[in-house]
C-alpha cells in the first residue's frame, strides 16, 4: 500500500496514520479488520485522480482482505473447539484421582469433584478449565496424572 499525504483532511489523514502505524509498528497481526478497512478505503478516496490506483493492487489488497478474515475466523473456530475439547476432557476426570499443582503451585493429591471454567475478566474470551480437588483448585494445564486404576 502506499502511503497516504498528510495535506488531506484531518480525520483521514488521523485514520489513515493510526492504522498505518498499526501496519508498520505492531505487524499485520495486530491490525484488525476495521483498521484495514479503513486505511484502504482512506487510500482510495484519497488517491491521485490522474494516477489512480492499479486495477491489480486493488484486487491484491482486496485478496489479502480475505486471507486475513478467513485466517481470523479458522484461529476462532480452533480456539473454540480447543476450549471444548479442554472441557470435554476435565469433565472425563470426574470421580477420578489426580496429582497436580493448584491456583497456588502447591502440589495436590485427590479425588476430582468437579470442574469449573474461569472467564478472564480482561478479555471474555479467554477462557480456563479447572478441576476440583477437594477445597483446592487446579488448572487442567497444571494437572501431572491421572491415576485411571482407582
Amino acid at each position: 500500500m502506499s502511503r497516504v499525504s498528510n495535506a488531506f483532511n484531518t480525520s483521514a489523514s488521523q485514520a489513515t496514520s493510526s492504522a498505518a502505524n498499526s501496519v508498520q509498528g505492531d505487524g499485520l497481526n495486530d491490525v484488525d479488520m476495521s483498521q484495514f478497512l479503513t486505511l484502504m478505503i482512506t487510500e482510495l478516496q484519497n488517491q491521485d485522480p490522474l494516477n489512480p490506483t492499479d486495477n491489480a493492487a486493488l484486487l491484491e489488497q482486496i485478496g489479502q482482505l480475505r486471507s486475513i478474515g478467513a485466517n481470523d475466523q479458522l484461529v476462532n473456530t480452533l480456539s473454540s473447539f480447543s476450549n471444548t475439547q479442554e472441557l470435554t476432557t476435565a469433565s472425563s476426570l470426574i470421580g477420578k484421582k489426580v496429582s497436580g499443582l493448584d491456583v497456588k503451585g502447591d502440589e495436590v493429591n485427590g479425588e476430582v469433584s468437579s470442574v469449573s471454567v474461569k472467564i478472564d475478566e480482561k478479555d471474555r474470551n479467554k477462557r480456563t478449565v479447572q478441576v476440583h480437588v477437594g477445597s483446592q483448585i487446579v488448572d487442567m494445564r497444571n494437572v501431572r496424572q491421572i491415576n485411571l486404576d482407582e
